[in-house]
């Protein structure tokens, strides 16, 4: 009977001091004038939505072995996005107000377009997502490297082609001079790479970019970007004009990033910038 009273007073004591500390907050709360309470603290703004115009796909930190003359190990530290399909005309024209491309359709790749004018795309549609808030502010769309390109477009295969070694299977996945008609082709219609990326291997060939050289001899090759300066700018993936053969991942041709033709185009990367 004497230990259920004291942890009775012992409930009561507790009980007074919460009404205690309730007035005392109040009073504090509503001031000695007893007036409103102060405004709550600024909200900090919401962080972009991450909606990019371009349909997108993430690509993790890796590895890739690089076969050509020698064997590198290619390695990425650091994510990015690509395109699932290289730009369209429809694409192009309403960010730029124009289209330069010989063959004309809103769903097939912009052609004839040069490095220049791609550069010039990827600036335009950065500030525009993130005008818009669907972009954050660290983030731009550029071209991929040449390292990007081919990580991406192997997308974890290790052969020639992200659908294995034998241009005999190019039919299903790409549009190349046995199958396209001497035309691009509307983007999406072959079947995509293990991530989801289309015409990876033929439609246009796409710009990337790196300056055109000759790789290093390294085994290892951490984040490469290609020399610093250079006369020519590389292009990668195959074309219409071109036999399948060609569109191997390593493949790769150049021009003057200033002049066009009408079997290249390009691709775009999202990338975090520190």
């Amino acid at each position: 009977m004497i230990m259920w009273r004291r942890n009775q007073d012992t409930v009561n004591f507790h009980a007074a001091i919460a009404k205690v500390a309730l007035v005392v907050s109040v009073f504090f709360m509503t001031g000695c004038d007893g007036g409103q309470a102060p405004p709550p603290a600024p909200v900090a703004p919401k962080p972009a939505v991450f909606d990019p115009s371009m349909s997108m796909r993430a690509f993790k930190p890796g590895q890739f072995t690089r076969v050509t003359d020698v064997s590198q190990v290619v390695t990425l530290t650091r994510g990015f996005w690509m395109g699932t399909h290289e730009v369209t005309q429809w694409e192009f024209e309403s960010v730029m107000g124009s289209n330069p491309s010989f063959f004309q359709g809103e769903n097939l790749p912009v052609d004839k377009v040069s490095f220049e004018q791609a550069v010039a795309f990827c600036k335009a549609l950065t500030t525009g997502d993130r005008k818009a808030g669907r972009i954050a502010a660290n983030m731009i769309y550029r071209l991929p490297t040449e390292a990007e390109w081919e990580y991406a477009c192997l997308a974890g295969a290790t052969t020639a082609f992200s659908f294995g070694d034998s241009e005999a299977e190019s039919d299903a996945h790409a549009w190349s001079a046995e199958n396209a008609d001497d035309k691009t082709n509307p983007v999406g219609k072959k079947k995509p790479n293990g991530k989801g990326l289309y015409d990876m291997h033929g439609n246009v060939w796409e710009w990337v970019m790196d300056w055109f050289a000759a790789h290093p001899k390294a085994e290892q090759l951490v984040d490469p970007t290609g020399p610093t300066e250079g006369k020519h700018r590389v292009f990668k993936g195959g074309g219409w004009y071109h036999e399948g053969k060609y569109g191997r991942s390593t493949s790769r041709f150049m021009m003057e990033p200033g002049m066009s033709i009408n079997f290249v185009g390009f691709r775009v990367a999202l990338v975090e910038v520190p």
